[in-house]
């Protein structure tokens, strides 16, 4: 992630723009303090991410409180993802 100060931001704004639509996040600081970010469009807002931790979270409260419920080890996880099981 790129961090540039507000006079560069203005300067080149064109060049940031063009690096954005590559995928790259840039930080914009004014006096040395973070202000703005530059995100390229289509990703998930802070609160769509929010909103999905949280449903996650119920999601998990509600399936520990199913009889005979046990939760996947980090072991039995990793193995998933070593067999290529989603």
């Amino acid at each position: 992630m790129a961090t540039v100060t507000a006079f560069q931001a203005k300067t080149r704004f064109g060049e940031l723009l063009d690096r954005v639509s590559r995928g790259e996040e840039i930080i914009i600081t004014r006096h040395e303090k973070p202000v703005a970010r530059l995100i390229p469009e289509g990703r998930p807002s802070l609160r769509q991410v929010r909103e999905a931790v949280s449903d996650l979270q119920a999601l998990r409260q509600g399936m520990a409180k199913r009889r005979g419920f046990k939760p996947l080890t980090d072991k039995e996880i990793r193995a998933a993802i070593k067999e290529g099981r989603p």
